[in-house]
């Protein structure tokens, strides 16, 4: 991948990375992003997002399994694969840096009040204490809608629970190093969004948890997309009679019983 540009890294002993996913080009966004993580006592490490609309067919061939993509996932657009390997490119960093863990954001989210808390190596609200890096973890710190009554871990005033149901979005998420490598070495070249995060799970290359209440939300900025505007509707699988059953069963005992609503922050 030696086309995928690195990031620009100022490490803080005290503060896990914070990488921000930033076209070269958006100056206004990352001047906005800027003001928002000062105001959270956090250091970013910038890194370079790839725009694949200027890729020419040569490097997107490079980088691009069309024909596992074709049969996995379905068409991808250019946009769809810059964005997948922005985020793969961040993680070869974490490989290549031994990064524990790191937290990665996209330049168009807002923040919650205690998000520079998270982030923090020591404290009650410290994600990085919770898993140790040779555990293969995604926590989505978007909002998901459920999560499992059971197993939530206390953190400060949030929780981190397993989630139930669509996992989606690369706008603010926690990873660990193992994660990373697993994603790094089964994702390259390119075959799948970068936020198709239950296939990754059922794969086997990470454990999905959620962050509740959510500490990331999408901002205005997100409904201009300057990476992927042009993104195609997901290609459905098609449901076998043991789906269809475990979809029976998840709306007759599932949901009612073992599965909460979590709260949305930042309506």
């Amino acid at each position: 991948m030696s086309q995928i540009p690195s990031a620009s890294q100022t490490p803080s002993a005290s503060q896990i990375p914070c990488f921000v996913v930033n076209l070269a080009t958006a100056t206004k966004r990352r001047a906005a992003m800027q003001v928002l993580l000062e105001q959270h006592h956090i250091t970013p490490t910038w890194f370079d997002a790839v725009d694949g609309r200027i890729m020419s067919e040569q490097v997107i061939a490079s980088h691009f399994n069309a024909a596992k993509a074709e049969i996995a996932y379905g068409p991808m657009v250019r946009a769809e694969i810059g964005t997948t390997l922005s985020h793969l490119g961040i993680y070869r960093q974490m490989v290549e840096n031994n990064i524990p863990c790191a937290a990665i954001l996209e330049d168009d989210i807002l923040l919650a009040e205690d998000f520079g808390a998270l982030l923090q190596t020591t404290g009650p609200q410290s994600l990085s204490s919770v898993f140790t890096p040779d555990q293969a973890v995604m926590i989505q710190m978007t909002h998901v809608m459920r999560a499992y009554r059971q197993g939530a871990i206390k953190l400060g005033q949030r929780e981190i629970v397993r989630p139930h149901g669509g996992v989606w979005l690369t706008s603010g998420y926690f990873i660990t190093l193992a994660a990373a490598k697993n994603l790094l070495r089964e994702m390259y070249p390119v075959w799948m969004v970068a936020d198709h995060w239950r296939r990754f799970e059922r794969e086997g290359l990470l454990t999905l948890y959620a962050l509740t209440p959510n500490a990331v939300w999408e901002s205005e900025l997100s409904l201009v997309s300057d990476i992927a505007p042009d993104r195609r509707a997901r290609r459905r699988e098609r449901k076998t009679l043991f789906d269809r059953l475990m979809r029976i069963w998840d709306t007759t005992i599932v949901r009612p019983f073992l599965v909460r609503d979590l709260p949305r922050n930042g309506d």
